[in-house]
């Protein structure tokens, strides 16, 4: 018997469990009922919007994004789409960016001002029931190493071993659900991923300096 399907509870016995949880509000999925799924509706409705793994990723109330998105895809390819709904985001900034009927179609990399653009997922077209699959697929493929930062004082064959997530936890404390673990000097600036030079911020004062100080680039991704 599973808690809520088999995708999210692989996610949560994998990352953690959900903590810090907002009540969804129902206004929010009328004003997203054409934009997003009900899988994911389902979710808020039962969990609220959570923090997971200590803060590691968190399902997010996309209405607090809104300015985010349309500051930093502003000059961008993704200007003019109106499909486009911030769904999730991790403890250092990335923002997982889901397309109406096609899925998580770009994430971003606020500490080098980039744009991943999913170009294959552009092309799908998922009936409902399609895409409600897909949005559990989504959850259940996320992965501790992948959300984390690398110190960059590891060599090469030592990456993914010793993240920055838990010894930011550690230092600074775990995040609230309007803030981030960032660096106190940005990559362009000669910044490095190490731990001394974390800090915790607010997202959006972090994405609007981020773009300040550089344009941000689209990566296709294939």
């Amino acid at each position: 018997m599973y808690r809520y399907d088999e995708d999210f509870d692989f996610f949560i016995e994998d990352i953690g469990e959900a903590k810090e949880c907002i009540a969804c509000d129902e206004e929010v999925i009328s004003a997203y009922e054409h934009k997003l799924p009900e899988q994911l509706f389902k979710y808020w409705r039962e969990l609220g919007w959570c923090a997971y793994g200590d803060g590691l990723i968190w399902m997010v109330n996309p209405t607090e994004y809104e300015e985010i998105l349309e500051n930093w895809v502003s000059g961008t390819v993704f200007e003019d789409r109106d499909d486009l709904s911030v769904v999730a985001r991790s403890a250092f900034g990335e923002l997982f960016i889901w397309a109406k009927g096609k899925g998580k179609l770009i994430t971003t990399n606020v500490h080098l001002n980039l744009i991943y653009y999913f170009s294959e997922i552009d092309e799908n077209d998922f009936s409902d029931e399609e895409e409600n699959k897909y949005m559990r697929y989504f959850w259940s493929g996320q992965e501790k190493k992948y959300l984390d930062y690398q110190d960059d004082n590891d060599p090469d064959d030592l990456k993914f071993k010793h993240g920055l997530f838990d010894r930011a936890l550690e230092k600074l404390g775990p995040l609230k659900a309007d803030e981030m673990y960032g660096f106190k000097q940005n990559h362009y600036l000669g910044g490095k991923y190490l731990i001394e030079n974390v800090d915790i911020y607010k997202i959006e004062i972090y994405y609007d300096i981020a773009k300040q100080i550089k344009d941000v680039e689209v990566v296709v991704i294939k």
